[in-house]
């Protein structure tokens, strides 16, 4: 589990990001380090450059006084009979000028032996550190196959792990104090904000060693995959067949929703405008969530935009799980495994269903832009060659998704937002330096534990705060800032799909029925 060098105390928050993938990314990208030794040889190249100016300076004041007298040039001559007068002052500004050319040649050879030992002392930093969390990983992995192998063995056991990545989120409220109150709340607060923490880094571990033991122990159930993707398949076989919380189900509901099924009475502000950025066609999301934005249960936005040409692309909004047993929509734990497994899902036929009543057309762009279960649900529909056939994808957008484990379609922009503290990106059993890197794929992620921003500091103790829209939304805020050019080239892409001269916008509420 690749994981950034841990520096000697808190950084900006702006340094706390690291971005994978893009173009011209390298396979060191976390190394503040190596990026030092880079400024420093690009210093060498300076000096030795001015060193160089130095010594054409010096010659083009030392060759006219070869020649002798010069009558021709009044400033050599000037009737004082020949250059002598001048001559100790042409050879003090040659010898100044050598000076500074060995002067400036001595700093670039310093230069050039400072960023070989940056070089040097990261390589060793990088080999230790690795070998130390290879070791400590393995140990993690191998304990939380064996438990995950224990509790497959079981049989039914296997409801405890169902709605994986909907239950890390629930976890996150109960362990960090939500439902508590008093001192006792105080405490548990602080222990699950520490172990939150320490858990975070090496949580991909967990989730890959849970999931293929799992996997193992229920082979015939995990349909011939392994990992994470085997334990997924186990899960999801569960949560349809346990009598307590399965369901036969197979069929959906779709409701067109209005203004009054809003808790506010009225649609969300910025039905009838475009984004002017993926942040803010990210943070819209919010709007689709029960609880922040008054929206009914699994609510996902279709908006349509018509470009200053008249040219016509569609933005998707998908909120994540909101239930983290099987419930009556398909935005619950049971999706969550069975997208991660790669198997039929609700969520990605509801998205599907929303697009025909829309009415998006084969050459209009889609951009998908998806929060936790919503990000899983775009990434695996994009990648279906059927998806892909009937519709134009534009863009993929996701915040908190545990998208490591599918295939992106080439040539489509795709921006990844992860933080290690969340947790819900890592249950694919991959960390973000893990995750797929292409030149159209670039995964930003940021490490809250080590920024000095009191906010990042409070978020990096509590996976609800850590895994929120607002969380993700400043991870790309700071990357944009950074300039990067693989991020600033992936958003540039998705952009301008995002807004136009007008814009419609329809809300789709989805149900399960049985047939």
């Amino acid at each position: 589990m690749p994981w950034p060098a841990q520096p000697a105390g808190p950084r900006a928050p702006s340094d706390t990001v690291v971005i994978y993938g893009g173009g011209g990314a390298t396979s060191v990208e976390s190394d503040s380090v190596r990026r030092a030794a880079a400024r420093v040889a690009g210093a060498a190249d300076e000096l030795r450059a001015a060193a160089a100016q130095c010594l054409a300076a010096s010659g083009s004041i030392v060759v006219p006084g070869l020649l002798g007298t010069s009558p021709g040039v009044p400033w050599l001559d000037g009737g004082l009979g020949g250059v002598a007068p001048l001559g100790p002052a042409v050879r003090a500004l040659e010898a100044a000028a050598h000076e500074a050319a060995r002067s400036l040649v001595a700093r670039a050879d310093l230069c050039d032996l400072l960023g070989w030992r940056l070089l040097r002392a990261a390589g060793l930093y990088e080999e230790a550190e690795s070998t130390a969390e290879r070791a400590v990983g393995a140990l993690i992995t191998a304990g939380a196959f064996g438990t995950g192998a224990a509790l497959g063995s079981l049989g039914w056991a296997g409801l405890v792990g169902v709605g994986v990545v909907g239950g890390a989120e629930i976890g996150g409220r109960l362990v960090g104090g939500t439902l508590t109150s008093g001192a006792s709340g105080a405490v548990a607060g602080w222990a699950a904000s520490g172990a939150t923490r320490g858990v975070g880094p090496f949580s991909d571990e967990v989730f890959a060693g849970a999931g293929g033991g799992v996997g193992l122990a229920q082979a015939g159930r995990a349909e011939g995959r392994s990992g994470v993707a085997g334990g997924a398949a186990v899960l999801a076989h569960v949560a349809r067949e346990a009598p307590v919380l399965g369901n036969d189900d197979d069929g959906l509901r779709v409701v067109r929703l209005g203004p009054g099924d809003f808790a506010s009475g009225g649609l969300p502000a910025w039905s009838g405008h475009g984004a002017s950025s993926v942040q803010e066609a990210l943070s819209r999301i919010d709007d689709l969530y029960p609880a922040t934005g008054g929206a009914p249960a699994a609510t996902v936005a279709v908006q349509k935009v018509v470009g200053e040409g008249g040219q016509v692309s569609w933005t998707v909004l998908i909120p994540g799980t909101q239930s983290a047993l099987p419930a009556a929509h398909p935005w619950d734990g049971r999706t969550d495994v069975e997208l991660m497994a790669g198997q039929a899902d609700g969520a990605t036929a509801a998205v599907e269903r929303a697009l025909v009543d829309s009415g998006v057309g084969p050459d209009e762009p889609v951009t998908l832009v998806g929060h936790s279960l919503g990000g899983i649900a775009a990434v695996a529909l994009a990648s279906r060659a059927g998806f892909a056939e009937r519709y134009r994808v534009g863009g993929l957008v996701t915040a908190g998704s545990p998208t490591g484990l599918l295939a992106a379609p080439p040539g489509v922009p795709a921006l990844h937002l992860e933080t290690p503290e969340e947790l819900v990106s890592n249950t694919d059993g991959r960390s973000a330096a893990e995750n797929p890197r292409t030149r159209d794929r670039v995964t930003v992620v940021r490490s809250l534990r080590d920024s000095t921003d009191p906010g990042d500091r409070t978020a990096s103790g509590d996976v609800v705060q850590a895994h929120s829209i607002t969380t993700h939304v400043r991870t790309l805020d700071l990357a944009v800032g950074l300039g990067d050019p693989r991020v600033t080239e992936v958003a540039d892409r998705i952009g301008p799909r995002l807004g136009g001269a007008a814009a419609e916008t329809r809300y789709y509420r989805f149900e399960r029925v049985s047939r």
